[in-house]
């Protein structure tokens, strides 16, 4: 049974790969007595295309299936365990909208991405 997953919001991605799935703080290889972080931007980015597909009238046996490419991105860090992925499509777009920011540029806010439910929220979004 795979352990449960909470919800929280995109910025608070780099502190809460510190610990692993049970909760225990990762060590780095070589760490020693010196309390060193996972730097997440430093893990390597990888990108997958994935797909959503609804159905236009669900009502209707002819009805057309629409098909959407999803942008997701995960990075790929290690500790002294080995290899762990994250996910970072939404940690990705708000880093990307804090550089723009503190660049004082004006350019076009990245997409959100698809999510794969109307039931879920947006984590940044949601309300308590």
């Amino acid at each position: 049974m795979t352990p449960p997953c909470r919800s929280f919001p995109a910025s608070e991605l780099p502190l809460r790969i510190q610990q692993d799935a049970s909760g225990r703080r990762r060590k780095l290889d070589g760490a020693g007595s010196v309390s060193r972080k996972i730097d997440l931007s430093a893990c390597e980015l990888f990108q997958m295309l994935q797909y959503k597909c609804e159905v236009q009238r669900p009502l209707s046996r002819e009805s057309p299936v629409r098909c959407f490419a999803v942008d997701r991105l995960f990075r790929r860090c290690k500790d002294k365990q080995g290899t762990f992925t994250v996910e970072t499509t939404a940690w990705e777009g708000e880093r990307a909208r804090v550089d723009n920011s503190s660049e004082g540029t004006k350019t076009k806010e990245p997409p959100k991405p698809h999510q794969w439910s109307s039931s879920w929220h947006d984590a940044d979004e949601a309300s308590p």
